[in-house]
């Protein structure tokens, strides 16, 4: 009897050993994959980030046409209103020329007869 209850006992320690083993495997497996979800999340966390760079570069570039074209076109309002005004200003000289013109004769030619 004693010999049978070892033979169960060896029986139980090399059950045991071998789902150690078997455990011991998995555990192997199971951190063998954690890597390798972590590498595949690296890789498409990289992904995502270059496509976001990407975009990124291109809403600047974007924004810095429609910046310049505004700039443009608010320098060409400005200009234009300018040249509106100074042809205004020449307009309302060249009228006046003739009265300015009198009145210096005026004022000339009456300081010499007095």
């Amino acid at each position: 009897m004693v010999e049978r209850g070892e033979r169960n006992g060896e029986d139980v320690l090399r059950l045991i050993a071998q789902k150690e083993r078997e455990l011991e495997a998995m555990v192997a497996r199971a951190r063998e994959e954690a890597a390798r979800l972590l590498e595949d999340a690296r890789r498409d966390a990289e992904v995502v980030l270059q496509r976001a760079r990407e975009e990124a570069a291109a809403l600047v570039r974007e924004y810095e046409a429609r910046a310049e074209e505004e700039a443009r076109q608010i320098s060409e309002e400005t200009v234009g209103r300018a040249r509106s005004e100074a042809e205004a200003l020449r307009r309302h000289a060249m009228e006046r020329m003739d009265a300015a013109v009198r009145l210096v004769v005026e004022r000339v030619v009456g300081e010499s007869s007095t």
